[in-house]
């Protein structure tokens, strides 16, 4: 009795083991990443910081499929600094998520800065425009029924282009800050 079954069951075996064996996805093989949109508009608020409560418009177009050009301006153009940018973002899409994304990006922009100085007798104000390089760190979430994205970002300005010195200089890090922002997406 125990010749038969012992052959049967080998024989049942390797006939479902081919069945039941699937070739594996290697982690060496890229997912299919695509844009999570075409274009986004939206507004960025900041707060807290050398430079307050700021708010932002900002608008985002995706050249490919993890590039996008984002343009940012401050609304209020008589806020202690204003900033207007343009800059190249690479946001790639994560192997476990594709409505949670990270991006990087570098850019240029136009800093207007405005200080205020007292000499003891009056108040002096010197305003700066000044090019500057945008340096930007964050994370984007796509709603999967709405058509909003979520960001959180920290955006900070160097590289300053300055040739005058005559007039006082500002630092930097000063016009830095991290932002919620929210986008309406239009795909």
């Amino acid at each position: 009795m125990k010749k038969i079954i012992l052959p049967l069951l080998l024989c049942l075996c390797g006939l479902s083991l081919p069945a039941t064996l699937q070739a594996q996805d290697s982690l060496s093989v890229k997912p299919q990443a695509t844009a999570p949109y075409k274009v986004a508009v939206g507004a960025r608020f900041s707060a807290g910081g050398p430079t307050g409560a700021d708010l932002s418009i900002t608008a985002k177009y995706f050249i490919g499929k993890q590039s996008a050009l984002e343009a940012q301006s401050t609304v209020n153009p008589q806020n202690r600094y204003f900033l207007a940018s343009l800059s190249y973002i690479w946001q790639p899409q994560l192997l476990t998520s594709s409505r949670f994304r990270p991006y990087a990006g570098l850019g240029v922009g136009v800093l207007r800065s405005r200080n205020y100085y007292y000499d003891g007798r009056s108040t002096s104000e010197h305003i700066k425009v000044n090019p500057v390089g945008v340096a930007t760190i964050g994370v984007e979430y796509t709603f999967p029924k709405a058509p909003i994205a979520l960001s959180l970002d920290y955006r900070s300005t160097f590289l300053r282009l300055d040739n005058t010195s005559t007039q006082p200089t500002f630092d930097l890090r000063n016009s830095s800050n991290i932002g919620l922002g929210v986008k309406f997406l239009i795909r």
